[in-house]
């Protein structure tokens, strides 16, 4: 914990009061509901399957399967599974694209028994090698079971995997028994196992048992069905711990799941696909994706309720998005880490009442626990900052071979409510305190794990990536949040506390034997690192500023600017008019002090939103159609003035004064 929050509690910690004591340990954390807990989630799924049979359960284009199709083909998956020793106990890794193959593929790892780990396809292979690697160690030095399309198969390398092609051995799954088999797994189990960013430098797999899932998921269908059977679009990362909710929600309640595929180079934008489709009801987002379909048209929108997580979500985003649909919506903010199964918080969106910057995180889940305690462990009083700490039937089993980790992280302490028995608790890293009104503020983190587009980044295993370069000596990777003016396009989207938009971009700090550039530094990362976890600026020192007790002092860290923070291209200033008007947009959207012609918008910190209010800017600014893929495809100032050049020439061309009228002929 920071040695501000020590300073606060040393100077502010006062015992609870009984009346407080009731109200924020007790009485909040009364949270216990009936579920199934004795039975896994293939079991709720066997019995839609027999109160629907004939539903749809997904589709994909124009290819459907409905519920009795779906269960019967991932039977088959199950069986063809157990043929090659899958089975309880055991893991199998999903590396695929979005499709009903997909979903088959995962229930079918289910049904075997054993435990599917879901991998991005935008993965680098190193950072594959590496989960795979894990894996096998701590499962008898077994390559696990690896389910591809043919399209990625050389992206794994058969060393490492016992590679299974879904699309190409299609003929021997189909010849399977399509019946339910007996060899399912038991409440207990694992059903789940997802990694995400470690601070040592490797990644971290949080295993997930099927009560866990059980719990969360008869919770989500009561919140967010609530008995009617909706249409989930299933568009974000399998790797994502917030597709959960949308790839079992609807199959336990009748609703039906509608994949969508990103194209490739823009995967962040099928959001807008997903918009434009208008075939689903519900929508589970991060807010920088609800951000990105403020501007659509949503007056006619079939889009109902949208599940908003991942990051701090801004009351004036739930604003603009209820007032620009005309029918009841539904907003809802859910709050929780991976370790405790999806979400363990939520609160709906109040237009009369929710006033304040950010959307409150609401309250516990059925069967979830949240306390705010000191250093000690003792619940803090209303008003004094401590960790937030989490229980319920939603806690992972802990960290996949990383026993030390896990008990680093998952506590069993006296619980605070009695003081008699003893509660297992997630310590979670984020600094919370509670108001006099009974609500809890979240306040950030309280070690180096950042949240940087909805992905969970610790800062270390960045660190840890960067010590590897051969050069490179010392290192610290820190945040750099500046504001971003909204400009006379976006006015609108300051909220109404006066607050501007933030964008939050990493910053290497590094010291090394040698001067080393940009290009160098990012691909060394990218060989291992996701996309997200790539710095855009890069600082190079003599030497790392220190505390007294020697550790870095990250508050020293110079901020970036355009003197100290190098670029990945040597600097060439822009040398068109409309070069040098687009870095200007571009230098006024990023908060650069200068950008040159052959800077990259995506290297320079752009990410999805910025993306759109760049387009939207450009096309303010040149009176054309600029496109989303024009950016992706053409990301640097030079290479998009060219395209912008182009369709004005193309768009004056179109003017009556040349088009209209006779014309002379020349003979040649």
């Amino acid at each position: 914990m920071t040695e501000a929050l020590s300073i606060v509690a040393e100077d502010l910690t006062h015992d609870l009061s009984g009346a407080d004591h009731h109200a924020l340990v007790v009485a909040y954390n009364a949270t216990a509901a009936p579920y199934p807990s004795d039975r896994t989630i293939i079991d709720l799924f066997r019995d839609q399957v027999a109160r629907s049979p004939d539903a749809e359960a997904i589709r994909y284009g124009e290819a459907t399967l409905t519920y009795r199709q779906l269960d019967e083909r991932s039977n088959q998956m199950a069986s063809q599974l157990r043929s090659t020793g899958s089975g309880p106990g055991r893991i199998v890794v999903v590396f695929m694209e979005h499709s009903i193959e997909v979903v088959v593929a995962i229930l079918g790892v289910l049904k075997s028994g054993a435990a599917y780990v879901p991998l991005d396809v935008a993965t680098p292979k190193g950072r594959i090698a590496t989960i795979l690697k894990d894996l096998s160690d701590e499962t008898d030095r077994r390559p696990p079971t690896t389910i591809v399309q043919a399209r990625l198969q050389s992206r794994i390398s058969p060393d490492l995997a016992d590679i299974f092609v879904l699309d190409a051995d299609f003929a021997s799954i189909s010849a399977r028994p399509n019946t339910d088999q007996s060899f399912a797994a038991t409440p207990d189990a694992s059903a789940y196992i997802i990694f995400t960013s470690g601070s040592t430098g490797t990644p971290k797999g949080v295993v997930i048992g099927h009560r866990n899932l059980v719990n969360y998921i008869w919770w989500a269908a009561r919140m967010y069905s609530a008995g009617e059977g909706l249409a989930w679009p299933l568009f974000s990362s399998l790797a994502f711990d917030l597709t959960v909710t949308t790839l079992f929600t609807p199959l336990i309640t009748g609703g039906r799941i509608v994949v969508y595929l990103g194209d490739p180079g823009i995967q962040s934008m099928v959001v807008l696909k997903v918009v434009d489709d208008n075939a689903v009801d519900v929508m589970k987002l991060t807010p920088a994706h609800l951000a990105m379909i403020r501007d659509r048209d949503l007056r006619t929108t079939r889009l109902r309720k949208f599940i908003v997580g991942g990051e701090d979500f801004k009351t004036e985003l739930a604003r603009e998005i209820t007032e620009a649909i005309p029918h009841h919506t539904e907003i809802y903010n859910e709050y929780g880490p991976t370790e405790a199964t999806v979400g363990c918080m939520v609160h709906r969106f109040d237009i009369d009442r929710d006033r304040s910057a950010s959307v409150p995180i609401g309250v516990p889940a059925a069967n979830a626990g949240i306390y705010v305690l000191d250093e000690a462990l003792r619940p803090t009083a209303p008003g004094i900052i401590g960790e937030m700490y989490i229980a319920g039937d939603g806690l992972a089993t802990g960290y996949f071979g990383r026993p030390d980790l896990t008990e680093e992280r998952f506590l069993t302490i006296q619980d605070p409510r009695d003081e008699v028995s003893t509660l297992r608790l997630y310590k979670t890293g984020d600094l919370a305190r509670w108001h006099r009104e009974g609500r809890v503020e979240f306040l950030g983190r309280a070690d180096h794990q950042v949240k940087v587009g909805g992905t969970r980044v610790e800062l270390g295993e960045i660190e840890a990536r960067l010590l590897k370069h051969p050069y490179v000596l010392e290192c610290a990777v820190a945040t750099d949040a500046r504001p971003i003016a909204a400009g006379k396009a976006q006015s609108s989207h300051r909220d109404q506390s006066g607050t501007e938009h933030n964008i939050s971009r990493l910053v290497a700090y590094y010291v090394s034997s040698k001067p080393l550039s940009v290009a160098d530094l990012r691909a060394h990362l990218a060989e291992e690192l996701l996309e997200a976890m790539i710095p855009a600026h890069y600082v190079r020192l003599e030497r790392m500023p220190l505390t007294p007790n020697g550790k870095v002092d990250r508050s020293s860290l110079p901020a970036p600017t355009a003197e100290t923070s190098q670029t990945t291209q040597d600097f060439a200033a822009p040398s068109t008019e409309t070069e040098k008007t687009l870095a200007a947009l571009w230098c006024d959207l990023l908060k650069c002090g200068s950008i040159g012609r052959h800077d990259n918008f995506f290297s320079l910190g752009g990410h999805s939103l910025l993306v759109m209010r760049a387009v939207a800017q450009m096309r303010k600014t040149f009176g054309i159609d600029v496109q989303l893929r024009n950016l992706f495809e053409r990301p640097t100032v030079a290479e998009l003035a060219e395209v912008i050049d182009g369709m004005r020439w193309v768009a004056d061309s179109r003017d009556p004064l040349f088009s209209d009228g006779p014309r002379e002929e020349i003979e040649l």
